[in-house]
């Protein structure tokens, strides 16, 4: 057969079409089989593929120290269930930080990957922060929720910390030591052994034991991780998957309305948003983030986008000079001992002058503030002043102007009454 010359260019681009197509479609499906594999590998396996760290020479003190958890199954297994939810975000920022994957493993010493831990010297979180080191680094503490145990907040001042500690000694394991001990204890160890021509080596410097310790014990907690079989532990299976997704909450809602439209648990959302002190999520100049497991967020934001009552329940009261918790809870019909509960109030404590509390919002409290809230929205529409003359009624001016009684009332809180001369707001859009 013979073909014309523009027929054969023809030919030949249909053929390196279909070649690129066929190419395209082989790596479409190499990568969903890969991307298949990857979710069917156990998390702790990817976490072992990027260790970085090297035993000690002499691992005498790691066997010391590894004891309790190769002895103790249930407990190692333990912590890593409670790790479950937060360590795929956590290896994920590791890996996209470059940072070796032992990091991932301090909060198992730190907080046992419980992040409503209370610690002694009022740490707190997963990365258990001091209120001073929480500060500066940029975690907001407040009556209404501590940055410090937020999840995402405190990981990512947590690695930073950590990166800065690294450029700082250039070492991993000191930089380890620092995040226990100080950054300053681990700068003057290492200057006493310049000056004295020493080795400047992690186990040559005469640190703290319990800094020392605690880098063993990070390595301790890894080669139980890296040797299960040979210390008799087998581990539990950690899907490499997300556990969880975040929303931007623009507005302030209440805790047990996010459970309900989320269809999670109370013990779900403090697991995953342990950052909040009240029972109101309370948005200041900047839109909070909450974590929602994944198959529950476009549940939440579906719920969300329907739900036309009021989302808050609660509110901030300062108490008043004279005042006591009978007569608030009175005033705002409720219990004592409600507001005892929700607001963390020991028994026998009582209120003092500036205190802030959380009180009910009353029906009526509710409808005035729905109302303020349209009154506000008034502002973005342009709206004119009518004049009521002799013989006005709302049903007529309401028709003249293309709106309803209801809404006539609603915009200038009034009732049918009206008076020649008196001003009504009416809306021109």
């Amino acid at each position: 057969m013979i073909f014309r010359r523009n027929d054969l260019l023809s030919l030949l681009i249909l053929l390196l079409f279909s070649v690129c197509s066929l190419i395209s479609v082989g790596a479409l499906a190499d990568r969903l089989v890969e991307d298949k594999n990857q979710y069917d590998v156990n998390l702790l396996d990817r976490i072992q593929s990027r260790f970085a760290l090297a035993l000690p020479p002499d691992s005498k003190a790691i066997r010391k120290i590894e004891t309790p958890y190769a002895q103790n199954p249930e407990m190692i297994n333990r912590i890593i269930a409670n790790g479950e939810r937060y360590l795929f975000y956590i290896v994920e920022e590791i890996e996209r930080r470059g940072m070796p994957m032992e990091i991932a493993l301090i909060p198992v010493i730190e907080s046992s990957y419980n992040p409503l831990v209370k610690s002694n010297n009022q740490s707190a979180g997963l990365w258990q922060f001091i209120p001073a080191t929480g500060k500066i680094l940029g975690l907001t503490q407040n009556v209404w929720h501590d940055d410090r145990r937020d999840i995402i907040a405190s990981t990512e001042a947590a690695l930073d910390y950590f990166q800065y500690l690294y450029q700082k000694f250039d070492n991993w394991k000191l930089a380890i030591a620092a995040y226990n001990v100080g950054e300053g204890t681990v700068s003057k160890a290492l200057s006493r052994n310049a000056h004295k021509g020493r080795s400047i080596s992690f186990y040559d410097l005469n640190l703290p034991i319990e800094s020392k310790h605690y880098v063993y014990k990070l390595l301790a907690v890894k080669d139980v991780i890296v040797n299960s079989r040979k210390y008799g532990v087998r581990l539990r299976s950690i899907p490499n998957r997300p556990y969880f997704d975040t929303v931007k909450i623009h507005e302030p809602i209440d805790i047990s309305l996010v459970t309900r439209l989320a269809n999670i648990s109370e013990v779900e959302f403090t697991a995953l948003n342990p950052a909040y002190n009240r029972y109101v999520i309370k948005v200041l100049d900047e839109p909070r983030t909450l974590l929602l497991p994944k198959d529950n967020k476009e549940i939440f934001l579906r719920n969300l986008e329907t739900y036309q009552d009021p989302k808050v329940s609660w509110k901030i009261y300062q108490v008043k000079k004279g005042e006591n918790i009978n007569e608030i809870a009175t005033r705002h019909s409720t219990t004592v001992k409600q507001l005892k509960t929700i607001n963390g109030i020991a028994r026998n404590k009582n209120l003092i002058l500036g205190q802030k509390i959380l009180v009910p919002h009353t029906v009526g409290e509710v409808y005035s503030d729905d109302i303020a809230q349209k009154r506000k929205q008034l502002k973005d529409y342009q709206s004119g002043v009518y004049i009521v003359k002799k013989g006005d009624t709302l049903y007529e001016i309401a028709k003249r102007h293309g709106t309803t009684v209801d809404k006539i009332k609603l915009w200038n809180d009034s009732d049918e009454n009206l008076s020649i001369g008196q001003k009504l707001l009416i809306t021109k859009s």
